[in-house]
């Protein structure tokens, strides 16, 4: 009678664990990385009432007779089933997409692994899930770094060197660099030249203004005095001498530009940030120099009377070196209405009239000695800063060899008889081969130009990286301002032979035991660990429905077997009111 009692007694104490694994099951239905557990139970010792016996000739065998004494406890099981993601916001958030664990190691020393890939990088740059315990793998660039002793990743970031802003641009094919004197991100601006006669600049936060004269020659008395050279004595001009001239407009340039920094007072906090410029590679003297825009024509006329020919080489140079005078027209009339010259100037084209007879007077009624003085004059009395041209005229006669037919020509001081070579037309001159100094062109491009990369060295951490990519196979990418693209760390998976005897510690931790087999460190993606997925986390694998089913037979079963307790308590009532 009392076998019954703890046969109930068994049954509802094994029932009772199993209800216990079902609540645990149910408590993390929303643990990350947590494998379920299921129950199997296993009946215990039996009491042999009779033996078994074998049959013969004359009798049949008999099957043992065994009483049980209920069930227990048989396992608690895990089942790795892989379960699906959920994606996050989080870098450093991981989770396996197949076979294998994440390992960590505790301050002792202790290595347990995980399918919770919750993680993230502390201040010392560890990588640590949210119990402190640090992520195990390879710490920095694991190329040709077999799988073997897991070490912990520390993520690190290479410090940056000094450096100063600067920017490049390229003019009329050479390329130029402005940069900051002084390293520092305060270099890093927004930098404009504004024309203007007064050397002078501004900024505000990051913008600054430097107001120069953009119309300076730089350079250009240099050029123009070995010029001079070349025409009074060629080859004097060496190619040192012309490489000199080059430096030294490019250093009145700088200086100029510092100049009108000084003048602003504007710079860092101790003082002006001065700015240079460079070449990578030094521009060429013919290059750099500027040209005056200029072009000649040919006036010619064959004297209706003495049937002599006459020619005029018209040369009209801009005063001011530079490109906008290739815009500049001169129109060339004559006149039997006046005996002096006049000019005028509608935009950019320049009206010239003279007197037919090639003769010019002045106001006071005296003759000019040549027509050349008299254009001259008229121009200048009509031209401004901004329009101004020199006229350069030389007389020929001609005369024509009768066998050959060439033409030499002889200069001459006789007046030109306008009348025949213009006429009633007019003579059009467009100025060519105008070129600005290179300096200037150097200023104008200049006009808007942004500063960057000026820094201070410092250590680097984490954060200061654009972006953080981990591949699937588990290696850590990090892309830098100043460094670029850096491999930072790899993380390694773990897998076992048999995953389901490991033992749970807690904390979605796992750790080793004779069972589940040492573990086999591998690359994610090879050798059959799974692969890593960035900004997923592995969810729970608890299936309610079957939870709830089990927990309705469970209870079922525990009902029953308190049943058993209750039907025998009667029978022992029974008993006892016998001897009543």
């Amino acid at each position: 009678m009392m076998k019954s009692l703890y046969s109930g007694v068994a049954g509802m104490k094994t029932h009772n664990q199993r209800m216990d694994v079902i609540g645990n099951n149910i408590s993390n239905v929303n643990t990350t990385g947590y494998k379920t557990s299921e129950v199997t139970f296993k009946d215990v010792y039996y009491q042999t009432k009779a033996n078994a016996s074998s049959g013969d000739s004359t009798s049949g065998g008999k099957n043992p007779t065994q009483i049980g004494y209920g069930s227990q406890l048989g396992t608690v099981s895990q089942v790795m089933v892989q379960s699906g993601f959920t994606y996050t916001d989080s870098k450093f958030n991981c989770a396996i997409q197949g076979e294998g664990f994440f390992q960590v190691m505790d301050d002792s020393g202790n290595i347990y692994y995980s399918r919770a890939g919750k993680f993230s990088v502390d201040s010392y740059g560890n990588l640590c899930d949210p119990n402190g315990n640090i992520v195990l793998g390879v710490s920095g660039d694991p190329t040709g770094i077999e799988t073997g002793q897991s070490q912990r990743i520390q993520i690190h970031v290479p410090a940056v060197d000094n450096n100063v802003a600067s920017a490049t641009k390229t003019v009329n094919g050479y390329e130029i660099t402005v940069s900051a004197n002084t390293f520092g991100e305060e270099g890093n601006v927004n930098f404009t030249i504004v024309d203007s006669d007064t050397p002078y600049a501004t900024r505000s936060g990051t913008s600054l203004t430097v107001y120069m004269d953009l119309d300076q020659d730089f350079g250009q008395a240099e050029f123009e005095r070995l010029n001079q050279m070349e025409r009074d004595n060629p080859g004097s001009v060496t190619d040192t001498m012309r490489q000199d001239a080059v430096n030294n407009a490019l250093q009145e340039f700088n200086d100029a530009l510092n100049e009108a920094l000084y003048q602003g007072g504007v710079g860092l906090p101790d003082g002006v940030l001065p700015l240079s410029v460079e070449f990578e590679a030094l521009p060429q003297y013919n290059d750099v120099q500027a040209l005056n825009a200029n072009n000649t024509m040919t006036l010619s006329y064959k004297d209706s009377g003495t049937g002599n020919e006459f020619e005029m080489d018209f040369t009209v140079t801009a005063d001011k070196a530079g490109e906008f005078a290739n815009k500049y027209e001169v129109d060339l009339k004559s006149t039997t209405s006046q005996n002096y010259v006049t000019a005028k100037w509608k935009d950019s084209i320049l009206t010239v009239t003279v007197p037919a007879s090639g003769v010019a007077y002045r106001e006071d009624g005296t003759a000019y000695d040549n027509i050349t003085d008299a254009i001259n004059d008229a121009i200048n009395a009509a031209s401004d800063a901004n329009h101004k041209l020199t006229v350069d005229t030389q007389t020929y006669s001609v005369t024509t060899d009768e066998t050959t037919g060439a033409k030499t020509r002889t200069a001459t001081t006789d007046p030109f008889d306008f009348s025949q070579a213009v006429g009633n037309r007019t003579e059009r001159l467009g100025l060519d081969s105008g070129r600005d100094n290179f300096f200037s062109d150097i200023a104008t491009a200049l006009s808007t130009v942004n500063l960057t990369d000026g820094r201070t060295a410092k250590e680097q951490a984490v954060d200061d990286l654009e972006t953080i990519q981990i591949d699937t196979d588990g290696t850590i990418y990090g892309r830098h301002a100043v460094h670029g693209l850096l491999v930072l760390g790899r993380i390694d998976i773990a897998t076992f032979e048999n995953p389901t005897g490991l033992e749970q510690v807690g904390t979605s931790l796992w750790r080793a035991s004779l069972a589940s087999g040492e573990p086999q460190v591998k690359i994610g993606g090879s050798d059959g660990a799974g692969e890593v997925i960035q900004g997923a986390l592995e969810m729970s694998n608890v299936d309610l429905a079957q939870e709830f089913s089990d927990m309705i037979i469970t209870q079922r079963g525990y009902q029953a077997n308190s049943r058993i307790i209750t039907v025998s308590d009667t029978m022992l009532e029974e008993l006892v009111n016998l001897k009543r």
